[in-house]
């Protein structure tokens, strides 16, 4: 008798054994499975120095990078039309990695050399720019890889205006600089590559990564698709609801949001078309969902940690801070996936599909204990590290206790995401990376301050056309880039003209935040909806704009928590922290109707227009505009429900 067959676990037992998968692994050697090799042995790395104490600065950042690149380089496909290109590929590649290992590997042997060193004193020796400018060349090439040509672009650019600014007009004119200066701020000091961004990648982000990764391996993303469906598959849009719910903590956990739909797209973009959704409305809504588990409490897709680094705000500050917005992010997506699923008159879901809330904890609710972990590490005072590093041996030893089936398969998960996680990381860590160079450029010529200026100027000092400038900028230089490498170029770009005319600190990078997010989803280069459109066989540019108009009531919630700081907990929560709740999401909600163009029935463009205006009211604060806003919103929301007996009538 199959004893699994029988038991309601057994959706969850088909995982490959450790017998069946990795040991066939070591029988053929490839350079695809060097790469995973090599991703095992970063992963110990950062497990052994996150448990027993990291190794100083100048040592430990360079061997991160020396890791994450060399499993990119090594992890990549060199099929070619010729034995020749194939040849060449296998060439480059290793020349790469070669140059890697020396130019990481000097800053590795040389610690206390640097340390001591007098910099922009001491001049760089012959071997130290010729490494300094093959690392430069390697990173630039890693960022081509994995993000395309427009951030080698935006390198290329801030390098020729540090080189030749000494040649351009005020504001922009600078002393400019030689590219021994250059290289030496990027390649022996604590600015440029090897900065803080990199740092934080090094000590923090890695840790996260690799126990989001696990939680993958686990098919936790499966355990908590079946509870969000447990919950709101009974409800009109259950499907689409599901997805937002398991998206929404994944693409938290797991630090991106195209990787996040990769994973839970999967299956939850052909549930929401077999419950009738188009696939371009399925596929956007999947995009926005895990977009919007960047902003998600209590990891913000590690972008909290390099916050708090640059901020200088605890990271339980913004952990905090940011649990108001991401409620509002979500109820706005509910709404406007509630009111698509109305206008399409799709029901919810069939009862035989809805699984029992209880079966699904049953099952796998052991999988919630880490993240209780994680959580109770965090708000007790522990450092991040031991927070994450505790929260994976607890995954690990509950999946070893609860597995009965084949405890071998815990095997097979650790070995999955310890080489999943240092792949995830490669374009976390070139993009950061990318950031440190621009860090150093942006402080030798102080561009940050002068552009800051040039903002302001722009706006006539006036906050709110800041705020648009700001959020225009925002998602532009957004575009393509992983949320942590956006944040760290808008925050020193941007967010110091912000601060200066009286925003907030922490609303100014919050703002900024959310602006580099929404680039995800925001054409023409939106790539969580790329991700998600090739899931659901749709064209890109379709399910981006798609995307872009479901995201859009989420648009308006940075402007909110800029005039209105008391959402983010600034000066406490209080009374009017949730009135000012319960008025952004009416003004979100509002926003939705316009953007669905439905409510009871469709909407002339007439009042889609006056929803859409409604929705401008609720960003400000104050009593004469909260009655406005709510007397106008009760006004056409009766028009509405007026006029939908009578196109009843009409119709029969």
């Amino acid at each position: 008798m199959n004893r699994a067959a029988d038991d309601d676990r057994a959706p969850y037992v088909n995982l490959p054994t450790w017998r069946d998968d990795v040991r066939p692994f070591f029988a053929t050697m490839s350079l695809k499975k060097l790469a995973s090799l090599v991703a095992v042995a970063m992963s110990l790395y950062h497990i052994c120095t996150g448990y027993f104490g990291e190794p100083v600065p100048e040592f430990h950042r360079p061997t991160h990078l020396m890791f994450a690149l060399a499993v990119l380089f090594l992890d990549r496909d060199r099929s070619a039309a010729t034995r020749l290109g194939r040849i060449w590929k296998y060439v480059w590649d290793w020349s790469l990695i070669a140059l890697l290992v020396a130019s990481c590997g000097y800053l590795m042997m040389s610690v206390s050399y640097i340390q001591t060193r007098m910099q922009f004193i001491t001049p760089l020796t012959d071997i130290e720019f010729f490494l300094s400018v093959g690392l430069f060349a390697i990173v630039l090439e890693a960022a081509r890889r994995t993000t395309g040509w427009a951030l080698v672009i935006i390198v290329l650019s801030f390098m020729a205006f540090a080189m030749w600014g000494n040649y351009l007009p005020s504001p922009f004119w600078h002393s400019g600089k030689t590219l021994a200066q250059i290289m030496d701020l990027m390649y022996l000091t604590n600015i440029g590559m090897l900065g803080s961004p990199l740092g934080v990648t090094a000590s923090y982000i890695f840790h996260f990564v690799l126990f989001g990764a696990l939680l993958v391996a686990s098919d936790a993303g499966r355990f908590f698709t079946d509870a969000a469906n447990a919950i709101t598959g009974r409800y009109i849009g259950g499907a689409a609801k599901t997805a937002v719910v398991s998206s929404a903590f994944m693409a938290s956990v797991s630090g991106t949001a195209a990787g996040n739909v990769a994973t839970t797209g999967s299956f939850t973009i052909p549930a929401m078309k077999a419950a009738g959704y188009k696939p371009v409305f399925a596929a956007a809504v999947e995009a926005v969902a895990s977009s919007g588990g960047l902003m998600t409490p209590p990891v913000l897709g590690a972008t909290a940690f390099v916050m708090a680094e640059m901020t200088g705000i605890s990271y339980t500050d913004i952990v905090i801070a940011a649990i108001l917005p991401a409620i509002l992010y979500y109820v706005g997506t509910f709404i406007t996936v509630d009111l698509e699923a109305r206008k399409l008159g799709l029901p919810a879901m069939r009862e035989a599909d809805i699984p029992r809330l209880w079966t699904v904890i049953r099952q796998r609710g052991y999988l919630l204990l880490p993240l209780v972990t994680l959580i109770w590490y965090i708000m007790n005072g522990y450092t991040l590290v031991h927070a994450a590093i505790w929260s994976i041996f607890a995954l690990v030893v509950l999946l070893a206790a609860f597995d009965r089936e084949n405890r071998r398969n815990v095997l097979f998960v650790l070995w999955r995401a310890m080489t999943s996680a240092p792949r995830m990381m490669a374009q976390i860590t070139v993009a950061v990376t990318i950031g440190g160079i621009l860090v150093g450029i942006i402080v030798q010529t102080g561009i940050g301050v002068r552009l800051s200026a040039i903002i302001l100027d722009l706006a006539g000092g006036q906050i709110f056309n800041v705020l648009l400038l700001t959020m225009f900028f925002s998602i532009l230089l957004g575009m393509g880039m992983p949320a942590t490498g956006a944040y760290i170029i808008l925050a020193l770009l941007l967010a110091p003209g912000m601060v200066q005319l009286g925003v907030p600190l922490l609303a100014a990078h919050m703002f900024i935040f959310y602006g580099g997010c929404k680039s995800n989803i925001t054409p023409p280069v939106a790539i969580a909806a790329f991700a998600a459109a090739a899931i659901a066989g749709t064209g890109p540019m379709r399910t981006a704009m798609k995307s872009f108009v479901i995201g859009l009531p989420i648009y308006i919630l940075p402007f909110m928590f800029v005039y209105s700081p008391e959402l983010l907990g600034i000066g406490g929560f209080n009374l009017g922290s949730a009135w000012r709740f319960v008025t952004a999401a009416f003004g979100i909600g509002a926003l939705s109707v316009a953007c669905v163009s439905w409510l009871l029935r469709p909407l002339p463009w007439l009042e889609r227009f006056l929803w859409f205006g409604l929705s401008g009211v609720f960003i400000f604060p104050g009593a004469v505009f909260d009655m406005i806003a709510f007397g106008s919103m009760a006004i056409m929301a009766c028009w509405a429900y007026w006029r939908r007996p009578k196109l009843r009538t009409a119709a029969r």
